[in-house]
């Protein structure tokens, strides 16, 4: 009924009244709704529908923000003998800003690192296809927990970066790579469902999603009061289990949820 009554106020709305955008929100949550109403799913079979949906509708609007204070970090890393012979580190990573060359404190777990002698640094990067390159020396001994860093002012597609190294002693060096962060894009025709379905997560429960229904149902209809449905169809369930139960304080428990439940759809 609860269906019924929404549709039949859709089709006596003028559509210019109607927000298209909040119509396939609540299209995209019935569906996940209607879903885990079915005793069959299970939380992964969801959380998969609820992961190829935004997949689907986040092709072609993606866009990278760079975040200074969080940023992820892609770590390279690359041994060196000791040997004291010429060495060159090459290492690539996507979407990042910047890279660190890093002589780490510790080459193992319960060795100490060697200092490293660095001198040429070569950065090859892409940015909307247009490939550039950066050339950089540090031309020291770099001691172990010491580092430095080159930023390039642009958030590259692609990155490869080659360091000339060198050791008298068994040694650990690291390139890391701040990383941006893929985020939705607010000009995505599909922004507002695709935030709905986010929050939900890839296990939502029946509370969460009735919360969001409940949202974006009154904000296209504020006088209708949104039903619960999902948590109502669960309830009944819980009291079916605990009314067949041998037990009779479970009997006890699961007649009182029916009653109290039936009492939500009055």
């Amino acid at each position: 009924m609860r269906k019924l009554f929404i549709a039949l106020l859709l089709i006596a709305i003028p559509a210019s009244a109607v927000d298209s955008g909040d119509c396939s929100r609540l299209a995209a949550l019935y569906e996940i709704r209607s879903l885990m109403m079915k005793r069959y799913s299970s939380s992964y079979d969801v959380g998969q529908a609820i992961d190829r949906r935004l997949a689907d509708m986040r092709r072609g609007y993606v866009i990278w923000v760079r975040h200074d204070a969080d940023a992820p970090t892609d770590k390279k890393v690359h041994k060196l003998r000791g040997n004291g012979g010429a060495d060159r580190f090459e290492s690539e990573s996507d979407h990042a800003f910047a890279v660190r060359v890093v002589v780490p404190s510790k080459r193992s777990m319960f060795n100490g690192n060697n200092p490293v002698s660095v001198g040429g640094v070569t950065i090859n990067y892409t940015v909307n296809g247009r490939s550039k390159t950066r050339t950089e020396r540090i031309d020291t001994i770099m001691n172990p927990d010491t580092s430095r860093t080159f930023d390039l002012g642009v958030i590259a597609d692609h990155m490869q970066v080659a360091v000339d190294v060198d050791s008298k002693s068994e040694a650990v060096v690291e390139t890391h790579y701040r990383q941006a962060t893929a985020e939705d894009d607010p000009a995505n025709p599909a922004y507002g469902t695709i935030q709905s379905l986010a929050r939900l997560g890839s296990s939502p429960d029946a509370q969460a999603v009735d919360d969001e229904i409940a949202s974006v149902e009154r904000s296209l209809f504020p006088s209708s009061d949104s039903l619960p449905l999902l948590s109502i169809v669960h309830d009944l369930r819980r009291a079916d289990e605990l009314m067949r139960s041998k037990k009779q304080d479970e009997q006890e428990k699961g007649d009182k949820l029916l009653r109290e439940t039936l009492r939500r759809l009055r």
